[in-house]
């Protein structure tokens, strides 16, 4: 076993120079022979000559009289008796109405703001009587987004005070107050503002 392990190079090399003379015999004994040429099949040769057939028989198309000059018609009132054949139509054109779009107006954050707004009118928000009756109490903070007018134009429940009713009565006193305009850059500019109401009820 040895002894193949250690003639391992010595058979590499004969058998690959063994390899290279038979390729080298096939190349010198085996005869070259050139491909024959391609040939053109009858159906080939037949549709040439159907197309050619076809182009001899072409006949020209008949020509075309050139239209007559136009004459100037005649000048004057119309004939009186000419019945008018058209019929008058109660059209009635179907406009669609677009609503404007407002310019966007950007909001610049509460502390960017150079020139607060400073509340005009913040009204007292009305107790719902439900809530009194049931004894109910909380502290509604909404913020409200005030426009280059000084109105309030939207308002969102920052906290809720956990009733529904308490909130719906905070959101709509807060769509009634009003702000004095802020200001960046000399140019009215839209801020959102917050506010708490708190309802509780009082002894008595």
């Amino acid at each position: 076993m040895n002894d193949h392990k250690a003639m391992y190079p010595i058979y590499f090399r004969l058998s690959l120079l063994s390899g290279i003379v038979m390729v080298t015999l096939l190349f010198i004994f085996i005869p070259y022979t050139e491909p024959e040429p391609y040939k053109l099949t009858k159906d080939i040769v037949t549709l040439v000559e159907a197309i050619t057939v076809e182009i001899d028989q072409y006949v020209d198309p008949p020509k075309i009289d050139r239209p007559p000059v136009a004459v100037e018609a005649q000048t004057g009132l119309p004939d009186e008796n000419i019945v008018e054949t058209i019929t008058n139509t109660n059209f009635i054109e179907d406009i669609i109405r677009t609503t404007p779009v407002d310019p966007v107006i950007d909001v610049v954050p509460y502390y960017k703001v150079e020139v607060k707004p400073q509340p005009l009118n913040n009204p007292i928000p009305r107790y719902p009587e439900l809530a009194i009756k049931a004894g109910i109490e909380g502290m509604t903070v909404v913020k409200m987004l005030v426009d280059v007018d000084g109105s309030i134009v939207d308002v969102q429940v920052l906290k809720s005070s956990g009733n529904t009713m308490l909130d719906e009565a905070a959101i709509r006193a807060a769509k009634e107050s009003r702000f004095t305009p802020a200001k960046q850059r000399d140019q009215c500019v839209r801020v959102w503002v917050s506010r708490p109401f708190k309802f509780a009820l009082t002894s008595g």
